[in-house]
């Protein structure tokens, strides 16, 4: 179960995340702080997420924002939301937790690690890009 938390959190970060407004142009510099890695997933989908044990699992995000988490056997569903720069995800079922993650850049392949704030790190990718092979 403890890996079907970690594949959910990681993935919904492309459901929670939108296109910042632009900046009124003034003389004043604005600096605006971004995830690379929301920023690079770009919304909706299905993501591939590695554990640090090799197992798999598969994160689904909505327009709505909401999700749907497997690995294995497992499913759970639930919501995603972004708090303090991190996405966090809730889930549907009472005795699981809030689980929130920081994503780290996105590489060159088009994945990236995000780890939990229990210190626990996965690799996430789109979905449609896992499936292509290696070059």
């Amino acid at each position: 179960m403890k890996n079907l938390i970690a594949a959910t959190s990681v993935f919904l970060i492309a459901a929670c995340s939108e296109p910042a407004a632009e900046a009124p142009v003034d003389d004043e510099v604005v600096v605006e702080e971004t995830a690379s890695a929301m920023a690079a997933v770009g919304g909706p989908g299905t993501y591939e997420v590695t554990y640090a044990d090799g197992s798999i699992g598969t994160v689904t995000s909505t327009a709505d924002n909401t999700f749907t988490a497997t690995v294995g056997d497992q499913t759970v569903n639930g919501t995603v939301s972004e708090a303090d720069g991190k996405v966090c995800f809730d889930f549907e079922a009472e005795d699981m937790e809030t689980r929130c993650w920081t994503n780290g850049d996105v590489a060159a392949d088009g994945s990236w690690s995000s780890t939990a704030d229990d210190g626990e790190v996965v690799t996430v990718r789109p979905a449609d890009a896992a499936a292509q092979p290696a070059a």
